[in-house]
């Protein structure tokens, strides 16, 4: 499953993109502050710029200008590799559960138990229902 995700160029493990994430809604708090969005690509420039202490680098830039983050985007950026999995492997089970959290949601702290961490691709799958389905017990994703 974390596989799937690297041949298509979207896979990262959850605390570099947890990092990402706060980085970016301190970056555009900022911005709020001034007044002043920032295109897409000074916001990655400058979030990759802070982020090397702490995560690889490897953002790409695009033209769009950003002004804030839409409500709930951790949940629609983690849904959206959980649906191309979905996609591009076919066979997804409600057994794969334990599977996909492994995969998206990758934790060396032992203290977040695995069950929340399934919790959270239930949830995640949910959200989903206007593109995946549940047949018997295998994940297919609608035809658009």
């Amino acid at each position: 499953m974390a596989d799937c995700l690297r041949t298509t160029l979207l896979y990262s493990e959850k605390r570099p993109r947890d990092a990402l994430f706060r980085i970016i809604e301190q970056l555009l708090k900022d911005c709020g502050r001034t007044g002043e969005p920032m295109i897409l690509s000074r916001l990655t420039r400058e979030a990759a710029r802070r982020a090397r202490l702490a995560i690889p680098p490897g953002i790409t830039a695009q033209a769009t200008p950003v002004a804030g983050l839409r409500d709930g985007y951790q949940d629609i950026t983690e849904a959206f590799l959980l649906e191309t999995v979905v996609r591009r492997l076919g066979d997804v089970t409600t057994r794969d559960h334990r599977s996909l959290a492994h995969a998206l949601f990758r934790q060396f702290d032992r203290d977040v138990p695995i069950e929340d961490l399934e919790d959270r691709v239930v949830i995640l799958l949910a959200q989903l229902a206007d593109r995946i389905e549940l047949l018997d017990d295998t994940y297919v994703a609608r035809v658009s």
